[in-house]
């Protein structure tokens, strides 16, 4: 029974996989340079920041080269206890004013002043009581004035493009909500204008790459085609503001992220007004992102991701199908919860089992060979479509991507089991707790993207 029961299961992760490998690899052709439209939305950046002194300033770069005019960017310093606060006072030198005004729709905490930048017009800073990413975001959503809200991590730097690629996907008025590419930004050197990509760096960042364009590329991608996008990134999302409003903004919760995403779904099931609408996911709208560069900032990284996913499946348990629909119910109880959560605990104990009775090893070894091409497969297909997108390796950096590949199959990417066990665990034990990433900032990429800065000293952001 438990030999069927393993078998049917591994029929799901095949299918899962193939779905993941094969839409991608016959429906992206390569992609042409990104077309500026006239017609410009107005988009508001909310960029919410806690404790974020040692890298808001190469969030700024992104900004400060952004190809766009119809925009405005909002820091939320969501009560800072370091220099944050001080560093963008001086560097954006901000006034107080008082004549921008909420939209009362959505509660956050209280907001002690409003800035703008005399340097920079088209940037402000909302000073508030500390209240959590999500409060935040939400008070940046109250103060925005455009008609598409993007949401930017602190850490995270925006491509000069990213916006255009933005306005061109919501010309389509179906869209409610997309996703943008997160990139690695220590995978790249050089500067915004020309980044290039490199693996001339720590396995476990080139783990994180990896791990990061086959989310990306193959999945998110394969998803929105189905309409089934389980969570559009924290670290760079676009939502229509009045989606938002009607969503009842964010919620107080350790994944603020997947949580929205899944209140669109269901916004899109339940009210008529949505009910031709769909969420995107926007791969030429890039973004530069901080991971983690040692074991433990990852595991804690990948914890608090696990918690968020488990806080999501009792939030939203009366939800699914009948309120989030079919397809992402399905993406999101089998493959993540089914495939993804619950198959980890048995997988764990296998070679335990093995060891001390023997039996169905020729099965279990089979299986597992099966595993790893297909894993293998999987990221090299990741590469070909990560290069029909531009993220192009040199032959020296493209060799080292070929033979890293295989190790990170039986290696780190069996860390999975670890996090996603220990997570769920955690959660709970305590599921409102998390630990908050150290930030490294001056990355190659980011140091070398301020050189650039000067040649905009004296730009009208």
């Amino acid at each position: 029974m438990m030999l069927k029961i393993t078998l049917i299961l591994f029929i799901f992760y095949i299918f899962f996989q193939l779905l993941y490998i094969l839409y991608p690899l016959f429906a992206v052709k390569k992609v042409k340079k990104i077309k500026k439209l006239e017609k410009e939305i107005g988009i508001s950046v909310i960029i919410p920041a806690y404790n974020e002194e040692k890298i808001i300033l190469d969030c700024l770069q992104g900004i400060v080269n952004l190809d766009y005019e119809k925009y405005e960017i909002l820091f939320v310093n969501d009560g800072s206890t370091d220099q944050t606060l001080s560093v963008l006072m001086n560097h954006l030198e901000l006034e107080p004013i008082c004549n921008k005004l909420p939209a009362v729709k959505i509660p956050h905490e209280d907001i002690k002043d409003i800035y703008q930048s005399k340097r920079y017009p088209k940037i402000f800073l909302i000073d508030k009581e500390n209240g959590g990413k999500a409060d935040a975001l939400n008070a940046g959503t109250e103060y925005a004035d455009k008609e598409i809200v993007v949401t930017l991590d602190a850490d995270s730097v925006l491509d000069p493009q990213s916006l255009n690629a933005i306005n061109l996907s919501f010309q389509d008025k179906n869209i409610v909500a997309a996703g943008g590419m997160v990139q690695i930004s220590q995978g790249f050197r050089g500067n915004l204008m020309k980044p290039r990509p490199t693996f001339k760096i720590p396995g476990i960042v080139r783990y994180q790459i990896v791990q990061y364009m086959t989310s990306f590329y193959l999945h998110k991608l394969t998803q929105a085609k189905l309409n089934s996008i389980i969570v559009i990134a924290g670290a760079f999302g676009a939502f229509r503001k009045q989606a938002l409003f009607d969503a009842n903004g964010y919620r107080k919760t350790v994944g603020e992220d997947m949580d929205i995403t899944l209140k669109m779904h269901k916004l899109m099931k339940t009210n008529k007004k949505y009910k031709n609408s769909r969420l995107a996911f926007i791969p030429q709208a890039i973004c530069y992102t901080e991971c983690p560069q040692n074991f433990k900032e990852l595991y804690n990284q990948r914890i608090r991701w696990q918690k968020a996913f488990v806080d999501c499946v009792f939030h939203f348990k009366k939800s699914f199908f009948r309120q989030l629909g079919f397809r992402l119910s399905f993406f999101f109880l089998f493959e993540s919860l089914l495939l993804g959560t619950l198959n980890a605990f048995p997988i764990i104990i296998i070679p335990f089992v093995l060891l001390f009775t023997g039996e169905n090893y020729m099965v279990a070894v089979a299986l597992f060979s099966v595993t790893v091409f297909l894993s293998v497969y999987q990221s090299i297909v990741t590469i070909i479509i990560g290069e029909r997108f531009g993220t192009i390796y040199s032959n020296k950096h493209f060799k080292k991507v070929l033979f890293f590949i295989p190790f990170e199959t039986i290696s780190y990417r069996l860390m999975g089991l670890l996090f996603v066990i220990t997570g769920t665990i955690m959660y709970f034990k305590n599921k409102d707790s998390w630990y908050v990433s150290k930030r490294i900032g001056n990355h190659p990429q980011t140091v070398a993207s301020k050189q650039i800065e000067l040649m905009y000293e004296n730009k009208a952001v």
